[in-house]
């Protein structure tokens, strides 16, 4: 994985604290993974997007990741997306992508998917990058790649966190079988551990469904008929 230059970010990993825009020091959970952050990073390196859209901030790992390559990359902006950064989160988000200095290429909008996202796709058409780790059940994170398409260019790319819950996972097997999409390995190795012993380790690697973020490029933009259905 590529290291991240951001201090800030790996303080957070390493003191699992996070704090708001006073100093105040928080928990820091629901975080990705830190390779996961560092796989986000290379792929900023890699693929040099320049309009990156990202549903949900939380701590904010994520989105230092996302401005730290662009900053490496000289260009870039990112728009993030999030109901409960000021008050469920505390703005640790917000505070941890400023003590970064990283601010500038960053704006948040604190409100629900379903409101934000059709102002996004009408204000900023089109997007480089999509990354999906908002609210986890069948039908918000449907919402969300449903916009993520619609704003993608052609050759852009849509990531998903919590790849293997099982709604993301159905959502990226509609995916797959309804549009023309295909993954791209940024580095990360397939893990299929489970803390659910009925969706244990064996189950999930048979279905596939791995940990790991995936990544997933567009293709084109094509759409079927208007009666079209494929099995998912």
């Amino acid at each position: 994985m590529q290291k991240v230059p951001c201090p800030t970010l790996y303080e957070m990993f390493e003191t699992r604290k996070a704090k708001d825009l006073e100093g105040n020091e928080h928990k820091f959970d629901q975080a990705v993974h830190v390779e996961y952050a560092e796989a986000l990073y290379g792929f900023m390196l890699k693929e040099k997007p320049e309009v990156v859209v990202e549903v949900g901030i939380a701590c904010g790992t994520t989105s230092l990741a996302i401005l730290a390559g662009m900053e490496t990359n000289g260009t870039g902006k990112l728009v993030s997306i999030d109901p409960g950064q000021s008050t469920y989160w505390h703005n640790c988000g917000v505070a941890a992508v400023k003590r970064a200095g990283l601010e500038a290429r960053h704006t948040v909008i604190e409100d629900y998917n379903y409101n934000a996202l059709p102002k996004v796709l009408a204000d900023m058409k089109p997007v480089d990058f999509v990354y999906i780790d908002g609210w986890h059940t069948f039908d918000h994170a449907l919402l969300d790649w449903f916009y993520a398409d619609k704003m993608l260019k052609e050759g852009g790319v849509v990531a998903f966190n919590d790849s293997h819950f099982r709604a993301v996972f159905r959502v990226i097997k509609f995916v797959l079988s309804h549009r023309h999409y295909s993954e791209i390995d940024v580095g990360l190795p397939k893990r299929y551990d489970s803390r659910i012993p009925v969706a244990g380790p064996l189950i999930k690697r048979l279905s596939g469904r791995s940990n790991a973020d995936r990544y997933f490029r567009k293709l084109d933009s094509w759409e079927g008929p208007s009666h079209f259905y494929a099995r998912f």
